[in-house]
């Protein structure tokens, strides 16, 4: 295979076009149109045959100064359709407006021509006149590459020089504003006061247990605007790196670990939402015995690895019963409608309503939990970072903060109470909450509103573990510490 050694040899190919810039925004000389500018003069200068094929990203092509990874550019869909129609021989000569414009890394600039000479494609610099395959060009091909960069490694320099020096002197991230905040005069990261409502607003949704993109559609918000409140610390007062902000929180700090923790519970490990069609309101179900969690499968709450005592702790058997008898599950129904009789004994009758009148306080002193499930996370996220930058000093601030943090959270914290009349409207509406919800995913957010943790001997006896929030509301304050419930749909089951 000979490639063509002159550029005067390009006559008659067949070229396509690489567009590439850094950002959807970038309108400077070298953005689209300056580019597909060159690409037209070359065409026309060297009668090449325009197949049409151009690829287009708006991406930068520069991955950090010390990642191993890709630059975001060439692991696109566009990219990798560049490179598999050079493998199938759909062109012969690919456009490239300018040097930079191509790969900002020399490493990858080499082996990429190297990928398209093994195709019989060869690269045509517009802007230098560089050929690839041209023997004179190749140090000038090198000097551009390394010249591209070697700007971004300054520029990326600068830029983090400039960013820390502005967190060290104003407490503030640099960069662009995002949702709910504003530069002042002094060019400073403020609240926007007009956005703060709309803030809270996502984050109590969000705390409530709503999806992200139903926050969207409720909102008016893009999905990504939702999700950038959602995981951005600037909305609970610091910085990404975990020191202070020169703003307050923009929300409560309670909502937010509130909100934290039920997208948490709510992603896979794979980091995908849970099935829809699965919606198993008891999350925190366990095993009274091992303390492994029940887990919903096909319509059961079931046992992964049953242990004895669950399995022995079956209900009795009515006669021509056609269920399971293995005992390492149970309908997802009856565990449920468990739960159901209980709220409906907590919320009927005047007597038992008024007697929690005046027995409502706040819940006992103790630790933060959402805070500390919250540190757990930022812990995590902190390690994950240092694997991918090796910046141990970094991660030694962020792990020293936690422990600060951590050791407060730990510190007995008091609740506010909350009103009798509140707490009366909060029982006495619970059954029928429970109902209303169905299925879906309001019941498993009621559950976890109310249910810290329930503990099930098969589907003999179960113990609850009230949250916070159902204590301060007077849960326990309606409930014997013993109650006998009778559950079924027509088979007998007890519990």
């Amino acid at each position: 295979m000979s490639l063509p050694g002159r550029p005067d040899d390009l006559v008659g190919l067949r070229s396509a076009r690489w567009v590439r810039e850094s950002s959807g925004r970038q309108l400077d000389k070298y953005g689209p149109a300056a580019q597909r500018a060159m690409q037209d003069r070359s065409i026309a200068e060297f009668g090449l045959i325009d197949t049409g094929l151009a690829w287009m990203v708006a991406k930068s092509g520069w991955s950090g100064r010390d990642s191993m990874r890709e630059p975001p550019a060439t692991t696109t869909p566009e990219f990798r359709a560049m490179l598999a129609a050079a493998k199938h021989g759909e062109y012969d000569v690919l456009l490239v407006g300018y040097s930079s414009r191509f790969i900002r890394d020399t490493r990858l600039a080499l082996h990429y021509r190297h990928f398209f000479h093994s195709c019989g494609v060869v690269l045509w610099i517009c802007d230098d006149a560089i050929l690839s395959s041209n023997d004179a060009d190749f140090e000038r091909f090198i000097d551009k590459m390394k010249g591209a960069e070697i700007y971004s490694r300054d520029h990326s320099r600068n830029v983090r020089s400039g960013y820390a020096a502005k967190r060290e002197r104003d407490h503030d991230p640099g960069g662009h504003a995002g949702f709910g905040f504003r530069r002042n005069a002094a060019k400073i990261l403020e609240p926007d006061p007009a956005a703060v409502p709309v803030v809270g607003e996502v984050v109590g949704l969000a705390a409530a247990g709503a999806t992200d993109r139903a926050i969207a559609a409720t909102t008016g918000l893009g999905l990504y605007v939702v999700r950038g409140i959602l995981t951005s610390p600037l909305y609970i007062g610091r910085l990404r790196d975990g020191t202070r902000a020169n703003w307050p929180p923009l929300v409560d700090p309670h909502t937010w670990d509130r909100a934290q923790e039920v997208r948490a519970r709510r992603a896979t490990t794979a980091g995908r939402p849970a099935a829809p069609h699965r919606s198993y309101a008891l999350s925190m179900l366990h095993c009274a015995a091992c303390g492994h969690r029940l887990i919903g499968d096909t319509g059961y709450y079931r046992h992964r690895d049953v242990c004895a005592d669950f399995a022995a702790a079956t209900p009795d058997r009515p006669a021509g019963w056609h269920g399971r008898r293995d005992g390492k599950g149970y309908r997802r129904e009856l565990y449920e409608t468990a739960v159901a009789r209980l709220l409906e004994h907590v919320s009927i009758g005047a007597e038992t309503l008024t007697r929690v009148v005046g027995l409502v306080t706040a819940p006992p002193a103790s630790p933060d939990r959402l805070c500390l499930a919250r540190i757990e996370r930022e812990r995590v996220t902190a390690m994950a970072q240092y694997m991918r930058d090796r910046d141990s000093s970094a991660l030694d601030r962020t792990m020293a903060r936690l422990d600060r943090e951590e050791a407060e959270a730990r510190r007995p914290h008091e609740a506010d109470g909350v009103p009798a009349d509140v707490a009366v409207g909060f029982l006495r509406e619970l059954a029928v909450t429970w109902q209303k919800t169905g299925g879906g995913p309001g019941r498993r957010m009621l559950a976890e509103a109310l249910f810290a943790r329930i503990d099930a001997r098969g589907f003999r006896d179960a113990t609850v573990r009230l949250t916070d929030t159902a204590i301060a509301h007077g849960f326990g304050a309606v409930i014997p510490e013993r109650l006998d419930l009778t559950v079924g749909y027509g088979r007998g089951e007890r519990i």
